[in-house]
């Protein structure tokens, strides 16, 4: 994944990110009906969805976001942020009591990121997430080509085992997505700064692209979802 591409692109999209990202505010309040206490750090923390829907007065929440524009926005709400990359904390071992990301682990090297999350955690301490997973937008993908790829459930799950945590529930979800027309939809991925091509490599790979997509009508797809509490054994 080329990180400095995905923070280029939410950085520039974050004062858009509020009004178009609506299926992350949804999983966000999907998460926020866990009661979590103590310190914990939101990871890939964008605008603060997540962190709002969880605060209360039995915990302190730091945000983290690979984009210095996001954490100004998150900073703006009141939240405590630091810009950093979630794949290298700038924290100590067992320094935090539970860790929560929603809609932001998929941008990065999960096997990394899973590492770190286990470094900063406390013993038996909770990992909450909620991450977009393989055969997501794969209606768009049938009618273009496959340009990101979504980490697929079972690699997900044997990467947390791998790195020291226990699966306590898991689930499936599906978010659905409507589109009147190509130019609606490329609005959606480019106001919520997930636009992000992996197959284009020159702006005349990106163009192609475009003119795939303007022309689709009725575009019905979504985001598979998958929502996991695990706790730290080691």
């Amino acid at each position: 994944m080329n990180l400095l591409l995905v923070k280029n692109n939410f950085s520039r999209f974050c004062s858009t990110y509020e009004k178009y990202a609506f299926i992350q505010k949804e999983t966000a309040s999907i998460l926020g009906k866990e009661a979590l206490y103590g310190l914990g750090i939101d990871l890939g923390c964008g605008t603060g969805f997540l962190t709002q829907a969880l605060k209360t007065d039995f915990n302190r929440i730091i945000g983290v976001d690979l984009s210095y524009e996001m954490i100004s926005y998150y900073r703006e709400k009141g939240f405590e942020g630091i810009n950093a990359n979630i794949e290298s904390l700038p924290f100590r071992d067992s320094s935090f009591d539970f860790a929560v990301s929603n809609f932001s682990l998929h941008w990065t090297d999960i096997n990394i990121s899973f590492k770190e999350v286990n470094r900063i955690l406390k013993e038996s301490s909770i990992f909450l997430f909620a991450i977009p997973v393989e055969d997501s937008l794969k209606e768009i993908y049938e009618k273009l080509y496959k340009t990101f790829d979504f980490p697929s459930e079972e690699k997900i799950i044997q990467t947390l085992k791998s790195n020291g945590f226990v699966i306590y529930e898991k689930y499936i979800q599906n978010f659905p997505l409507y589109f009147k027309n190509g130019k609606q939809m490329l609005e959606y991925f480019k106001y919520t700064g997930t636009a992000v091509n992996q197959q284009a490599k020159t702006l005349g790979d990106k163009l192609v692209t475009y003119k795939k997509v303007l022309p689709l009508k009725n575009i019905t797809t979504g985001f598979k979802v998958l929502f996991v509490k695990a706790i730290k054994a080691f």
